[in-house]
């Protein structure tokens, strides 16, 4: 995604205590938006990319930097959202969950680094636990910024989005694209049927991991479409290969699970979907 930073002509730098953060940090970069509560608008969007790194140590000064250089981080918020951008996660069903189990459950399927510390998420709308890692020293620094700020994982929402935009149909598949990896759900009756992420390096990777989803579920791609949301566009090489495939590929419209109104002509508002659907 590329750089950049709008501000609504409402946006009041006086008035934040009346307005909600939104924050998403991962490995490539960070990206936030700021609700104006009372309005229910989004008054402010800003994305800024790091270089990719390999090591902990200047993934933490990265956003150490952030957080203290940027101006509309450093102010007093009524609300604070935190979403922690990573493919490390793993669901667990209700009946099977314990609080006392959750490093086990993590490292069934994922690597629990020295420097990782675990949290999780009970999700509303499908009876499951999204257990995730996030390194502990981005913890601290969260903490330590945004006391009051609550910390979810990026899957966490996307299925709760997903299933409330599956309410009302039959079957669904939903993507959520990122630089280096993707979620994708599938829903069946307005239930969570499948969630996995793929890592990936090009459009093929990309498409492939998709329409493998698709031939080992017996889904047919003429009929069922797809929902993408993230870091994609219509003018995408994953996309328009996307779209060779499968009959139907929609770019989600925020409005059809959000209460706020965006209102960012110059980007596409799938691009946020998980910043403005967190505040429930």
């Amino acid at each position: 995604m590329k750089e950049f930073a709008l501000f609504n002509d409402s946006f009041s730098i006086t008035k934040t205590n009346t307005y909600h953060l939104s924050i998403r940090i991962g490995q490539l970069g960070y990206s936030y938006c700021i609700i104006d509560t009372v309005r229910k608008k989004c008054v402010a969007i800003k994305n800024i990319n790091f270089n990719k790194v390999d090591d902990n140590i200047t993934f933490f000064n990265n956003v150490q930097d952030l957080l203290k250089n940027d101006s509309f981080l450093n102010k007093f918020y009524k609300s604070i959202d935190f979403i922690y951008h990573s493919p490390k996660a793993t669901l667990v069903p209700n009946a099977l969950f314990n609080r006392k189990y959750l490093k086990t459950y993590f490292q069934f399927n994922q690597v629990l680094d020295d420097y990782e510390e675990i949290h999780y998420n009970k999700l509303e709308k499908t009876p499951a636990v999204n257990i995730f890692s996030i390194p502990s020293e981005i913890t601290t620094l969260m903490v330590n910024q945004f006391p009051e700020s609550r910390f979810f994982h990026q899957a966490s929402i996307f299925i709760e989005n997903t299933l409330r935009h599956a309410a009302n149909k039959k079957n669904m598949v939903s993507v959520m694209a990122n630089d280096d990896f993707f979620d994708i759900a599938v829903t069946e009756s307005g239930n969570l049927f499948l969630y996995n992420n793929f890592t990936y390096q090009n459009e093929n990777d990309f498409v492939y991991h998709i329409m493998n989803v698709y031939h080992q579920l017996k889904i047919s791609p003429k009929e069922i479409g797809i929902y993408i949301s993230g870091d994609i566009s219509s003018e995408d090489k994953r996309y328009r290969l996307l779209s060779k495939f499968i009959g139907n590929v929609h770019l989600v419209n925020i409005a059809d699970n959000s209460d706020c109104e965006y209102g960012f002509e110059e980007i596409p508002e799938h691009f946020f979907a998980n910043l403005l659907n967190v505040m429930k």
